[in-house]
């Protein structure tokens, strides 16, 4: 009893990482192994969306007028995984700690991209995308919470920054060159298949390297443990159900928190739509013109990395913009820009025109000023 008290009346000191404030327990240390979390997750996301057409066409020789179709049911299967798991995977987070979480998503990962260009039907990529979207769930159930835990309230607006911009910035970079693994290999005598198991293999270091450097450094200061704790995992889960009605019936007394619920369901979308469908466009597009699928998924990558540089411009520009306006008008205008976006794409003709940059500079620019505008109105 004393030492709680004791432990109370003295809390730890708090550190800081440049101007960010940190809370108690955390240092430098956990906040550069944090976003290096970060970077790989959505290094690993990018770079698997990016190069599935070439599994469908060179590995699995799915032919052109199937490929759509069957991209969208396997984004489907990611996204009915990660659904499926995501509240074993909070209550495990709470339970476990967030580092277990992201240190098995980071396995999950692995595996994935070591499997990838080894599947010789298509009901083998199903079930590794599936075995993607559960991986994904652990992301979902540490990360977010890791980046609430890691400042302390003051500065939680320069962190989220920090956790915005540093992913962004090196996923830019990191799917401009990886979507070029392919061709440096096939120039150094491979064939097209063992190109696509070389860039993917190589790729799967990544999340080995981030489990190697998780377990030491990304600690958790220890939480007091509160009588409503108990009774185990399965607790945890019926626990989430009850606390869903709570939200749900919440968002139907405030109109604002009911339209961030809506905008979250819109933001997901329009992710998945991007991630999903333009690197099949524009390989597709390159067989018509006569360019080699691993040539246009060099093109996939520069579009990737422009679309992310635009997110990261524009990141700072609507964070201002959003301390200035009503958070709820700027949220409905990211909308319109969103549709807008969306709407110049089905307007191109030459996927591999300057038109195509423009709709990625439109695009990041939308996608920023969502996620900035609901961030805030949240």
């Amino acid at each position: 009893m004393s030492n709680s008290v004791d432990s109370a009346a003295n809390p730890p000191a708090q550190k800081r990482f440049g101007p960010i404030l940190l809370s108690p327990g955390y240092g430098p240390k956990q906040v550069i192994t944090f976003l290096f979390v970060l970077c790989v997750s959505y290094c690993m996301n990018e770079f698997s969306n990016a190069m599935l057409p070439l599994i469908l066409r060179e590995q699995l020789h799915v032919p052109a007028g199937q490929q759509g179709r069957l991209t969208g049911l396997l984004g489907a299967t990611q996204q009915v995984g990660t659904l499926i798991c995501i509240l074993f995977a909070g209550a495990l987070a709470d339970i476990y700690g967030r580092r277990i979480m992201l240190i098995l998503t980071m396995i999950g990962f692995m595996i994935c991209l070591v499997f990838y260009p080894l599947v010789s039907v298509v009901y083998a990529l199903f079930a590794v995308k599936f075995l993607w979207g559960v991986a994904y769930s652990g992301y979902n159930a540490g990360a977010p919470t890791l980046s609430i835990d890691i400042p302390d309230n003051s500065s939680r607006g320069k962190f989220n920054s920090l956790v915005l911009l540093t992913p962004l910035l090196a996923t830019s970079g990191f799917v401009l060159y990886a979507s070029k693994l392919p061709a440096w290999f096939q120039s150094m005598g491979y064939s097209p298949h063992a190109s696509l198991v070389g860039s993917y293999w190589l790729a799967a270091i990544l999340p080995l390297i981030c489990i190697i450097t998780t377990i030491p450094f990304l600690k958790e200061p220890k939480r007091p443990v509160r009588e409503n704790d108990g009774g185990g995992v399965l607790a945890r889960v019926k626990g989430l159900f009850s606390n869903i009605r709570g939200v749900l019936a919440y968002a139907r007394q405030n109109k604002t928190f009911g339209l961030i619920i809506f905008i979250g369901s819109v933001v997901r979308t329009d992710t998945v739509i991007i991630g999903t469908f333009l690197a099949l466009w524009i390989v597709n597009a390159g067989r018509v013109a006569g360019i080699d699928a691993i040539q246009a998924t060099k093109t996939v990558g520069l579009i990737v990395f422009i679309r992310f540089i635009t997110k990261v411009i524009g990141a700072p520009l609507f964070g201002l913009i959003a301390d200035k306006v009503n958070r709820t008008t700027l949220t409905l205008v990211s909308l319109a820009m969103m549709t807008l976006a969306f709407g110049f794409f089905g307007l191109i003709q030459d996927a591999f025109g300057v038109w195509m940059i423009v709709a990625a500079v439109l695009v990041g620019f939308a996608e920023s000023a969502e996620g900035i505008a609901s961030q805030s109105l949240m």
